[in-house]
C-alpha cells in the first residue's frame, strides 16, 4: 500500500508496528488536492486530521488584530484534535498552496476503529498527544524565562 509509507516515516506514528499501521491505514484515504482549493474553513466542523505527503498547505489562525500562518510540507500534520478532542468547528483555515498529495482521516472512522482496534488506537492517539504536546511544552519554557521560574 502506498500510503503506508508515508504513515511509517510519521513521527506521531514511527512507534506501530508493520501490522498496526496495516491495520490503521485501513481509515486512511490519500487525496490530490489542486493548488488553491480550501481544505478546512474557519468555524466549520472540525472532523478530519490531515497529514501533508506531498506539497505544501498554508494553515491560517485569525485573532484580534492577529494573523498567524504556517507553512505545512511533507510530513506536517493538522487537524489532531478532530480525532481525540471533544466536537468542535475549528478555529482555522487550509489551503493548498502548491498541488498536493494529503492523507486524511475522518473522526467517525477513528472512532469506530477504536472501538474496533483499541490497543492499536491508544497508540495512536499517544502519538497526537505527543504532537500536541510539544507547543504547549515550548511555550511553558518560554513562559518559564520571562518570570524567572
Amino acid at each position: 500500500m502506498a500510503k503506508i509509507k508515508p504513515l511509517k516515516q510519521s513521527q506521531f506514528l514511527s512507534h506501530l508496528t508493520d501490522r498496526e499501521l496495516a491495520l490503521f491505514s485501513r481509515i486512511v484515504v490519500e487525496a490530490e488536492y489542486a493548488a488553491g482549493m480550501g481544505l478546512v474553513a474557519e468555524n466549520m466542523k472540525s472532523d478530519r486530521f490531515f497529514l501533508v505527503e506531498q506539497g505544501r498547505v498554508v494553515v491560517r489562525a485569525e485573532g484580534k488584530n492577529i494573523l498567524e500562518e504556517l507553512i505545512l510540507e511533507g510530513g506536517d500534520t493538522f487537524g489532531e484534535w478532530a480525532l481525540i478532542g471533544p466536537t468542535h468547528l475549528t478555529a482555522v483555515s487550509a489551503r493548498v498552496l502548491e498541488n498536493a498529495r494529503v492523507l486524511v482521516v475522518e473522526r467517525e472512522d477513528f472512532l469506530r476503529f477504536s472501538e474496533e482496534e483499541p490497543a492499536t488506537a491508544l497508540k495512536v492517539t499517544r502519538g497526537l498527544l505527543e504532537i500536541l504536546w510539544r507547543p504547549i511544552q515550548e511555550a511553558g519554557e518560554i513562559l518559564k524565562g520571562c518570570v524567572g521560574v
